[in-house]
């Protein structure tokens, strides 16, 4: 019998990644037995949860095999959900203008990074690299938040039932 994971939990990206790579798999790739993998997808089991370095190595192999990292993708949908929990939404035309904004400060520092006569000529530095990743999780940071204020207008979601 196969027990209930909800969906988009770490335990539900475990199970997929198993399923995916099969026992020979996830044994060859974790180091570790089928069975303590299987552990991991465990929702009940408090004592084996799986290590941050197996999941990476897990979802590594899903992705050089062409599949969607399942394991992040759960990760990704929690931090989602803390972040919803500890947001309280705003007006989303003002988030856009901020994510507008946010996208003009990137395009700034990509244009300096690129500019001919700059540090690095046309070639990006690393000190303009680092800028323009810091102007890319601002603005990631803008987006999440005005998801955030468009995802509070739905109606709450109710649990998905698996037969």
């Amino acid at each position: 019998m196969t027990k209930r994971r909800d969906p988009l939990s770490l335990e539900d990206g475990v199970f997929l990644a198993h399923a995916c790579l099969g026992d020979a798999g996830v044994e060859e790739i974790t180091g570790k037995s089928a069975r303590l993998v299987r552990m991991w997808s465990d929702p009940d089991d408090d004592a084996h949860k799986i290590p941050l370095i197996q999941a990476l190595k897990l979802d590594r192999a899903l992705v050089v095999r062409g599949e969607h990292p399942a394991i992040l993708t759960a990760y990704k949908a929690e931090l989602r959900r803390a972040h919803a929990a500890a947001t309280v939404p705003g007006d989303p035309m003002a988030r856009l203008a901020d994510a507008m904004a946010e996208m003009g400060d990137l395009a700034e520092e990509l244009r300096r990074a690129r500019c001919p006569t700059g540090d690095g000529g046309r070639q990006i530095t690393p000190e303009e690299a680092r800028e323009i990743l810091r102007e890319l999780g601002d603005l990631r940071s803008v987006l999440l938040a005005l998801e955030t204020d468009v995802t509070s207008c739905l109606p709450a979601l109710r649990p998905v039932e698996v037969a």
